[in-house]
């Protein structure tokens, strides 16, 4: 059984994450927990200041209008659901829960209304911050049929081919075609990845159907978006390894610029570092 976060902040954004999530687990019994982080500023209100004690007392009955809507649908009876309303920021209180116990997968909306791609929206937060994977679902995501999933990766920086599970289950389940896409720099021959690197993931798939792309470019961002201008995709994966602030400030992440305004559902796996000795 998996846990799934879903963040809400009850938008028509965040009703379309939920909807969206729920579908991709359709055929999976799955718990679901709907996480509403309330400000820890007092709100104004006609009355004057809302008070946190009041605030959460809002958040809470929101929260439950929001689980009835859902279960008054047809839903599967192997999907639960429970709330939560914690005082914080988005990205705070993902980072005590996911603290406290396990979620197989954080899903949060993307409009690209943050106040800048690396510190203002609450996906590149998550995603830089969670460890756990994370799933992004623009507002504009049309729920259908995952047919096309592709894995963005140099094969080279791959700490751990379990973090691939995920993935795998979910491209399973889904009979779905998986393509792995390398972005390669012409005028760096010496970073291609090995054969040994190459083996090592693809051991990882064995099973589902997969096809291997590569494009030449000395911009990763902008072979990815080559690829999806002219290919149909409905899931683009990456593991975007957690950077210090320095690797941000130096715009040092592919994974985040996607995260802020992506134009697909970006899935964020997370690959933890191999301990060294």
């Amino acid at each position: 059984m998996y846990k799934i976060l879903i963040l809400t902040d009850f938008s028509s954004a965040s009703n379309h994450t939920v909807a969206f999530t729920q579908a991709l687990f359709a055929d999976t019994a799955t718990q679901f927990y709907l996480l509403h982080a309330f400000s820890t500023e007092p709100a104004e209100g006609f009355t004057g200041a809302f008070l946190p004690a009041e605030q959460r007392r809002l958040a809470e009955e929101s929260l439950l209008k929001l689980e009835r809507t859902i279960t008054q649908q047809p839903v599967p009876s192997y999907h639960s659901y429970r709330t939560v309303a914690m005082l914080g920021s988005p990205v705070s209180t993902v980072d005590t829960l996911l603290a406290q116990e396990y979620f197989d997968l954080v899903v949060v909306g993307a409009t690209g209304l943050g106040r800048t791609e690396f510190f203002g929206s609450v996906a590149t937060g998550v995603v830089r911050f969670a460890n756990t994977n994370v799933l992004v679902v623009p507002a504009s995501s049309p729920i259908r049929q995952l047919e096309r999933v592709v894995l963005a990766t140099d094969y080279r920086s791959v700490n751990d081919a379990e973090s691939f599970v995920f993935l795998t289950d979910l491209v399973r389940r889904k009979a779905a075609q998986l393509t792995i896409l390398t972005i390669e720099n012409p005028k760096q021959p010496d970073m291609k990845a090995s054969e040994l690197s190459h083996r090592y993931v693809l051991r990882a798939f064995d099973g589902p159907q997969i096809d291997t792309y590569s494009i030449q470019d000395e911009d990763v961002l902008r072979g990815i978006n080559a690829y999806l201008d002219s290919h149909s995709v409905d899931l683009l994966v990456t593991l975007p390894h957690h950077k210090s602030v320095f690797d941000v400030l130096r715009k040092n992440s592919e994974t985040r610029p996607l995260a802020y305004h992506p134009r697909v559902p970006l899935l964020a796996l997370y690959d933890s570092p191999v301990p060294r000795e």
